[in-house]
């Protein structure tokens, strides 16, 4: 642990070195330093308007997110019990959400909806749906097929043989599935609001770049970035060493 934490503030000591190091070299307006990044992140989080557009880019993520993780779970669980649905999802449904590029889907959106909150919502849901539909559909694969045999000798109710047997054993990957996703969604919700929206951090981020305040630009790419640390190293890494860890198979946990 210890080792672990000294090679953490290492490595993040290099990085912030190196990028000192780059921008005095360059000494260009192009290229702010960590000390003006720095200050350019304290600024706006001072300032009252900010925290609104982060949450607003917040409510985008969590509601695409939904959406899409739902959508790619019912898809991803029917193929186990439709073949068409299976044959659909593999073939049609799973390959275009997988190829088009989100910048398209963010352009196509915007022609639908305008400069609107279903512009970047449907955006991140569109990104996401992939991760639940291939992830619960491995998971399916790999599920034991004695136990639900065996379940089905107590009941033939196929919805409490999903909800008491299947479910369970698809913990690790829907969690998997929600950590990937809410990574990319926010990746894709800065691309959506950039293209389609007036608000949120994307918008903020266009904003800053368009009246040339570049390390404005650098202050919200590092509170971006700041975001996802915290998601994927506290809160994540929390849920899954307290919660997910104990629905794993045996063999998954050395």
């Amino acid at each position: 642990m210890v080792n672990k934490i000294v090679l953490s503030a290492g490595a993040t000591a290099l990085f912030w070195g190196l990028w000192w190091v780059v921008a005095a070299l360059s000494d260009s307006a192009l290229f702010p330093t960590p000390w003006q990044t720095l200050e350019a992140l304290l600024d706006i989080l001072g300032a009252p308007g900010s925290w609104r557009h982060i949450g607003i880019s917040f409510y985008r993520v969590m509601a695409g997110t939904a959406i899409g993780s739902v959508t790619g779970a019912i898809l991803g669980i029917s193929t186990r019990y439709f073949g068409f649905a299976r044959t659909a999802v593999k073939v049609v449904i799973y390959p275009l959400l997988q190829s088009v590029p989100t910048i398209c889907w963010a352009l196509v959106f915007v022609l639908w909806f305008g400069l609107s909150d279903t512009t970047p919502i449907l955006a991140v849901a569109t990104a996401v749906a992939p991760f639940f539909i291939i992830n619960i559909w491995e998971g399916l694969k790999e599920m034991d097929g004695n136990l639900t045999e065996m379940a089905s000798m107590f009941t033939t109710s196929r919805s409490r043989i999903l909800t008491r047997i299947i479910m369970p054993m698809l913990y690790p990957y829907i969690f998997a599935a929600t950590r990937s996703s809410l990574m990319v969604a926010w990746k894709v919700v800065i691309l959506g609001e950039i293209f389609g929206a007036a608000s949120g951090m994307g918008y903020m981020l266009s904003v800053a770049f368009e009246s040339y305040r570049i390390a404005q630009v650098f202050g919200w790419t590092l509170a971006f970035a700041v975001i996802l640390l915290i998601s994927d190293y506290g809160v994540f890494n929390y849920i899954d060493r307290k919660f997910v860890r104990k629905w794993k198979p045996a063999e998954q946990k050395y």
